[in-house]
């Protein structure tokens, strides 16, 4: 298995040349509980250097973690074997890392050594910004060339002056001319059935720029070869995606990207031309609109910066996100649109300081999102559609909504939330009008708690006269809805309502008849009046009109079948889905077998396997990891925390991994 977009998962240590492929001197991915044999480190700072199980670095858990405690002053280093680098003038060292910020800049480099007590600086760098980072340099000092060569990751200063550093895939090379190397399959881990985009990242590990290169994926049975042209300069990494689309119907795969040339010739490096990746393709799928909730106020001199930035980012993302802010009573006075709700939402969050932002329910800080973050967010399959729209009769607001899950959801929480779209009344200093102010939490503090059937519609309905709020025009108001787990704070997915117009109702009575076909049909909504109906299959959109019938050729095929209603003015309703025809939901082309049992379970999941496993992940259906644990030892998994609902368990052993299903009751 490969551990990570860098690296293979193992330690490998030569201490001869290779002469013929490339050299791989050292390769290090931290996976086992203590540090890596042959590892030491300096007296200073001995006890900040441990293994963290985490992937903050980017590759998989564990990683290394410089601990900002106990205190240590001057520099620390954490130092690996000896390596022979006779007749070598160089090497590449590389490694990813993320900084977990304070409040001060920081220094970290890599330095070299004969006698593990005399350093030489090798590169060093001062990090200002939070976040995850590659490092990939050239060292071609003059240690060199000689037979026992120490490599130390250094730290200087005061670590208490961080919140932690991290590090992962540490790989000490020596390069070929022509080497490209799949960086990573760049597709989530759960996608809608349907036409499947492969994409992937292409690094160049030689010392030639790369100008064209030859690949394929496999995936179910389905082999695909393409070329590519490209430029890719020595140590950089672009994007690419395969022309032809798979089709993959509901299961779990794995997908395989291969290189097999670079530059019209063979790779002189093959041992990193190929990583795979668990794919599991869920029934139907939708949009995602992040959410963002802001705790700010406008007695806060710091958060005009917050404000400003999000505010340049939602004007250039219209329609890509759902924004409540919540004034709080504090810093001073307070702002004057503080609610006791605003301040029940601070105590779920456990705000303690303004700005604070949240994104889809994780802590921001007091960052602004980046148009990376929104993007990468934007573009993650959700599971959850939410439609509707409100009207004002008077000073009362009406919202009716729709909400459609293509998952079993029990227990969550549906959160309404009105907002004035602009303030000024508010002002006290600093800032002259603040956004997406929320007036009243419709559905309660706590939301109210919804369980959602797999396909099923739910239709929701709140009422409150505006004039009990703070609210400066009735003209001016949003309503924002998110779906969020109150437990673990993840938000399905989120929506604002249509304004001040008609709910668009969704159709009705779908129904696929089989025969010698497949007949499809359903019925108009009980209310409203549809301009057109949007008819998908399989994820294509096969037609738009009035009529609402369509026949399905091919009677003994798997059909995934959505209809949604089409207003004037561009709205549309959630959709009405159903699927008919047979599915595998096994695992397929996985690289190991195991068991499950008893599934569906109740507290306790066992694994019935003759291979040695040294690494078990579950995930919930939106693809976030809820357990992993390295220790497994046979004994039984404890899942009675975890939300009724579906999972899919990935195991790892030497000779690959596999995923199943199972499901919590």
């Amino acid at each position: 298995m490969k551990k990570s977009l860098l690296l293979a998962l193992a330690l490998l240590f030569t201490t001869a040349v290779f002469a013929q492929s490339r050299a791989i001197h050292l390769r290090e991915t931290f996976d086992s509980a203590s540090l890596p044999e042959g590892w030491t480190t300096t007296d200073t700072g001995a006890d900040n250097w441990v293994i963290s199980q985490t992937n903050n670095a980017g590759g998989e858990a564990n990683e290394l973690m410089l601990s900002p405690d106990p205190q240590a002053v001057g520099i620390t280093r954490i130092i690996t074997k000896p390596i022979d680098l006779t007749g070598m003038s160089s090497v590449t060292i590389s490694f990813r890392h993320y900084f977990k910020k304070k409040s001060a800049n920081a220094i970290i480099g890599i330095a070299t050594s004969t006698n593990g007590s005399t350093w030489s600086s090798a590169w060093t760098h001062t990090y200002s910004e939070e976040g995850q980072y590659t490092v990939i340099e050239n060292i071609s000092n003059a240690d060199m060339g000689k037979a026992n060569v120490k490599f130390c990751i250094y730290y200087q200063g005061n670590t208490t002056n961080t919140n932690g550093w991290y590090f992962d895939d540490f790989e000490i090379v020596t390069i070929e001319n022509n080497d490209a190397k799949v960086e990573s399959i760049d597709m989530h881990d759960i996608l809608p059935s349907g036409k499947i985009d492969i994409d992937f990242s292409v690094q160049n590990t030689g010392a030639n720029d790369i100008t064209s290169f030859e690949a394929k994926y496999e995936v179910g049975g389905i082999t695909v070869t393409e070329s590519f042209d490209a430029n890719i300069a020595k140590f950089d990494i672009q994007k690419f995606s395969f022309e032809e689309k798979v089709y993959l119907q509901p299961a779990s795969y794995t997908v395989k990207v291969t290189i097999t040339s670079v530059n019209g010739t063979d790779d002189e490096n093959t041992t990193n031309n190929t990583l795979t990746k668990a794919l599991d393709i869920a029934v139907g799928g939708t949009q995602r609109i992040p959410m963002f909730e802001q705790f700010s106020s406008s007695t806060c001199a710091n958060c005009g910066l917050l404000n400003g930035n999000m505010k340049t980012l939602t004007d250039n993302n219209p329609g890509k996100f759902t924004y409540t802010k919540y004034a709080m009573n504090f810093p001073g006075t307070g702002d004057d649109y503080y609610t006791a709700e605003a301040g029940a939402r601070k105590n779920y969050y456990g705000v303690g300081y303004v700005p604070q932002l949240f994104f889809d329910g994780k802590d921001n800080e007091y960052f602004a999102v980046t148009q990376e973050e929104l993007d990468a967010r934007y573009t993650t399959p959700a599971f959850v559609n939410i439609k509707g729209a409100f009207d004002i009769e008077g000073s009362v607001i009406n919202v009716k909504l729709d909400v459609m899950s293509y998952i079993d959801l029990n227990d969550v929480r549906l959160f309404v939330n009105a907002n004035e779209k602009r303030t000024v009344e508010n002002v006290e200093y600093h800032e002259t009008e603040f956004f997406h102010i929320m007036m009243k939490m419709l559905s309660g503090t706590a939301g109210e708690t919804i369980s959602l059937n797999e396909y099923e519609v739910k239709h929701f309905e709140y009422s409150y006269d505006m004039a009990q709020t703070n609210v400066e025009e009735l003209s001016d108001l949003e309503v924002a809805v998110w779906v969020q787990d109150y437990q673990t704070r993840e938000v399905f997915n989120s929506s604002f309502m249509y304004e001040y117009t008609d709910h668009a109702y969704p159709a009705q009575n779908l129904k696929l008849e089989k025969g010698d076909k497949i007949n499809v049909s359903w019925e108009a909504p009980a209310q409203g009046s549809p301009r057109a109906y949007r008819l998908i299959v399989n994820g294509d959109i096969v037609k738009e009109d009035n009529d609402m019938t369509y026949v399905l050729d091919d009677a003994d095929g798997y059909y995934a079948v959505e209809v949604v209603a089409l207003y004037e003015d561009g709205k549309e309703s959630v959709g009405l889905f159903k699927t008919i025809g047979q599915t595998s939901i096994s695992v397929e082309e996985n690289e190991i077998s195991f068991g499950i049992y008893p599934n569906p379970v109740d507290d306790y999941l066992y694994i019935s396997t003759n291979e040695d496993v040294r690494e078990i992940n579950i995930y919930n259906m939106l693809g976030m990891r809820v357990y992993q644990t390295t220790q497994y030892n046979g004994n039984s998994i404890n899942v009675s925390e975890l939300n009724n609902g579906m999972y899919l368990m990935k195991v790892t052993t030497e000779n690959g991994e596999s995923v199943k299903r199972f499901i919590k009751k």
